[in-house]
């Protein structure tokens, strides 16, 4: 049963954390000519409104996105900030009279990993998403490929693997479930391990979420264990660990992370973690090492 929809949770303090990580590593990548394809296995709607009923249910977004805005020109001399910020001025230009610097109160629209790939993708590269939920593939359906890539109706862990090896040099794969189902952080950790076997170079992101019942625990230890390349573990803790019910983080494993890729994401995340309190830190290292 697919219940998931992450209208709920778009532009909180995780998507921040997964989304700038993802701009970061696009950036390096593009430092070189050669083709990239992008594959996003778990898509969701691609573009997302804040003033929606799902987002205004729980209003994370105001503890993610809505949160960095007012911090918007201590952050921008960092280029992945300033990408950010660039497409969040995109997203919302009807908002803004087109195009003006948008603040908090004209913030509405947050994009979600379709619509941060397809911005930065280049004439050269491809792009396919994969979302099997069908309210969520209607929406994402209705966008044209400039803004998602090409949208494919099924489980995107089992279609990757259909489409590997790709005809570019080189290829992405995000990997970002919702782990509703008690199979999957198992079946995460199978596809990766085979997208990496087909194709040893692919870099690989795994989003995962930071729940006291630890459940992430599995797939790292997979990973770990069967993963012979670098992975880099990255995890922003935005609150206590309180035993309670509910994310208190998240993390994202790269597999073959560019180089310094750490660095990056640390300068990044650094300035914006005392906007969390105390308790919020940035957990780096080294799952497999390099």
């Amino acid at each position: 049963m697919l219940s998931y929809q992450h209208g709920y949770h778009a532009g909180n303090a995780a998507d921040i954390h997964k989304h700038l990580t993802l701009i970061a590593v696009i950036k390096r990548l593009q430092a070189k000519e050669s083709a990239i394809h992008y594959f996003d296995t778990h898509a969701g709607k691609g573009h997302y409104d804040l003033t929606d009923a799902q987002a205004q249910k729980t209003g994370e977004f105001t503890a993610g996105v809505a949160r960095m805005v007012p911090l918007r020109d201590t952050l921008i001399p960092n280029s992945v900030w300033a990408e950010f910020f660039a497409a969040l001025d995109s997203a919302n230009a009807e908002e803004t009279n087109r195009g003006q610097l948008i603040n908090a109160k004209q913030l509405r629209f947050y994009p979600g990993s379709p619509g941060w790939v397809s911005r930065l993708r280049r004439a050269q590269d491809r792009h396919t998403v994969f979302e099997l939920h069908p309210a969520e593939h209607d929406v994402l359906s209705t966008y044209g490929e400039q803004q998602t890539g090409r949208v494919v109706y099924g489980d995107g862990l089992q279609g990757v693997l259909k489409l590997l090896p790709p005809k570019t040099p080189r290829l992405l794969v995000l990997i970002d479930p919702a782990y509703e189902n008690k199979t999957e952080y198992d079946d995460v950790a199978a596809a990766a391990i085979k997208v990496l076997q087909r194709c040893r170079h692919a870099v690989v992101l795994i989003w995962y979420p930071l729940l006291p019942a630890a459940k992430h625990e599995a797939l790292l230890e997979q990973i770990r264990t069967e993963v012979a390349l670098p992975v880099l573990q990255s995890e922003f803790h935005y609150q206590a660990n309180t035993g309670e019910r509910g994310m208190y983080g998240a993390g994202m494993l790269i597999v073959n992370p560019p180089w310094q890729l750490e660095n990056n994401i640390a300068e990044l995340m650094q300035p914006i973690l005392p906007e969390y309190g105390e308790a919020a830190k940035l957990a780096q290292s080294w799952l497999v090492a390099e």
